[in-house]
């Protein structure tokens, strides 16, 4: 598509400006803070481009009026054939062309609405705020630390070990280790919560929400091994002569020499799924079967029956949590709403059989949970947030 962004819906109708308008995407960022450096003449227009995606996209809660309007165009985005599909990532832009194109008053009513207020302005005030970097450790003697309270900037352990707190993130320092004691720590972050780690031998860690990692502070014998429950995302430091393992709680084991990989090992799924996206691992099985994993490639363990597969992986997909999104891809409702109650500590009640609905796009971690859950309105869902409950109920 060749666009000569003359014209907000020019912009909207671009992935990679999309990409720059959710913050999430470093490199689209770059490229479009670069671009408007060299088109001055365009900053008006960007701008308006720009605002108008904050407008549908940010201020979801704004657009129970206009809902209708687009559902026509939305629905060409459905197979009547297969469960309903709605794309998410593209909605914003699809709802401002519309309108735009059929009506042209679209950013004047939407900036009208924007002041004034609404059912769902009135509804903000029991809304539910998205998650945010906190973390509990536990240190070797068993004293727990609420780390998003702690006001100190460094702690130490029994061994010498020195683990520096910084904005979401633990970097431990085993250089000034004493005696030749093991001892080991836990990190476990709530429902909303997320953390980065840097263990002892310079491997980095995120912990997606409502998961733990237990871990020595520092690394001894011919192997590191640490103890997962839960999501996270390992960036390992290459040791040759000590392989890196990941010990998970149904006894299935991940080793590697020096990789990136994510491993999805919630209790409440039905699989648990290791990714490599660099590298290669190794994943074995409580009953003895493995498989080696190249880039690019899933490792499937079924929990039911330990069955074990490889298939292809969508990289993109399975690390977005990392980079402050849901990503969805053709996604059962139920393992949607799995996502939002880790992310917003909340639970989730369906008031009749769950339907059998797939969606496919990203939303904004960063969204409170009425803005999220407006995306699935316009698919049909129907929900109400009672205290830290979302009560969801689904018009055939």
């Amino acid at each position: 598509m060749n666009l000569e962004f003359n014209k907000a819906e020019d912009f909207l109708l671009d992935d990679s400006f999309l990409r720059y308008c959710t913050r999430a995407d470093h490199s689209a960022i770059q490229y479009w803070e670069s671009w408007i450096l060299a088109n001055p003449e365009k900053k008006v227009v960007f701008n308006k481009a720009r605002e108008l995606f904050l407008l549908i996209n940010g201020q979801q809660g704004q657009l129970d009026a206009a809902v209708n309007d687009f559902r026509v165009l939305l629905q060409e985005h459905v197979n009547p054939h297969t469960p309903r599909r709605i794309v998410w990532y593209r909605w914003a832009a699809a709802a401002a062309i519309l309108v735009l194109a059929g009506a042209g008053t679209w950013y004047t009513v939407l900036t009208k609405r924007h002041t004034e207020k609404s059912e769902s302005e009135m509804m903000a005030k029991a809304d539910v705020m998205p998650g945010s970097q906190k973390a509990q450790l536990v240190l070797g003697d068993g004293t727990t630390i609420e780390l998003d309270s702690l006001k100190k900037q460094s702690l130490k352990e029994d061994d010498g070990t020195r683990i520096d707190k910084g904005e979401g993130k633990l970097v431990y320092d085993a250089t000034r280790k004493t005696g030749d004691a093991v001892v080991f720590n836990t990190l476990t972050t709530p429902r909303g919560g997320e953390y980065q780690l840097v263990l002892p031998d310079g491997s980095m860690v995120w912990l997606n929400a409502a998961s733990s990692l237990r871990f020595p502070t520092r690394f001894t014998g011919n192997e590191r091994t640490v103890y997962l429950t839960g999501e996270a995302y390992f960036e390992v430091a290459a040791e040759a002569t000590q392989p890196f393992k990941v010990q998970l709680e149904n006894g299935a084991k991940i080793a590697v020499l020096g990789t990136s990989f994510n491993i999805m090992a919630y209790s409440d799924e039905k699989e648990i799924n290791t990714t490599l996206v660099t590298g290669k691992v190794k994943v074995s099985t409580a009953k003895g079967n493995s498989v080696l994993l190249t880039p690019a490639q899933q490792a499937v363990l079924q929990r039911s029956n330990s069955e074990l597969a490889v298939t292809p992986a969508d990289i993109d997909k399975t690390i977005a949590w990392k980079s402050g999104l849901f990503e969805f891809d053709d996604d059962d409702i139920s393992l949607v709403m799995r996502q939002l109650a880790r992310w917003y500590d909340v639970d989730v009640k369906f008031t009749g059989p769950i339907p059998d609905k797939h969606y496919t796009g990203s939303i904004r971690k960063q969204s409170t949970l009425s803005q999220t859950l407006r995306i699935l309105k316009t698919a049909g869902i129907q929900y109400k947030i009672e205290g830290k409950q979302i009560v969801v109920e689904v018009k055939q």
